[in-house]
């Protein structure tokens, strides 16, 4: 079973229930459709396991995102961490697709980097189940890295 990395801020964030939520969402879509998530707030949540020390979640996350074979991003809150995972994602030709709201001003950076094989803006967090749905679906993992969808 294919592995999916779903990376999103948890410090800091504005509506952090709903954009928890959100992760879920994209896990239970990616279950849905026969891929195995990984979504890191449901094992080393900064609130509800405060034990867990930085150095663990760093390795943790760190070995979840290098077993993986795809990476979905939201990138509508501002972290260092989801930056620190696209990175080594990257760094390790690992397929990206990254999330954010229509009008959102989104740094060049991320949206520019070679292993981004799709990039969605959304309306509503329907809007955007709905586009990456469409995207899991036409997604080829033995083909990781073909583009699939129009890129700016």
């Amino acid at each position: 079973m294919n592995k999916v990395y779903v990376s999103g801020a948890l410090t800091d964030v504005v509506n952090l229930s709903e954009t928890k939520a959100l992760y879920e969402k994209i896990g239970l879509l990616c279950q849905e459709i026969g891929l195995q998530a990984y979504v890191p707030h449901k094992q080393t949540d900064p609130i509800n396991n405060p034990d867990i020390s930085p150095r663990e979640v760093f390795d943790q996350d760190k070995y979840q995102v290098s077993r993986s074979d795809l990476v979905i991003a939201y990138l509508g809150s501002l972290s260092f961490g989801v930056g620190m995972e696209l990175a080594y994602a990257e760094t390790n030709k690992i397929p990206i697709i990254l999330l954010y709201e229509t009008g959102k001003r989104i740094s060049r950076f991320p949206r520019g980097i070679p292993s981004v094989i799709a990039e969605i803006q959304f309306h509503d967090h329907e809007d955007a189940l709905n586009q990456l749905r469409n995207i899991l679906t036409k997604w080829n993992p033995e083909h990781p890295q073909f583009p699939l969808s129009a890129r700016r």
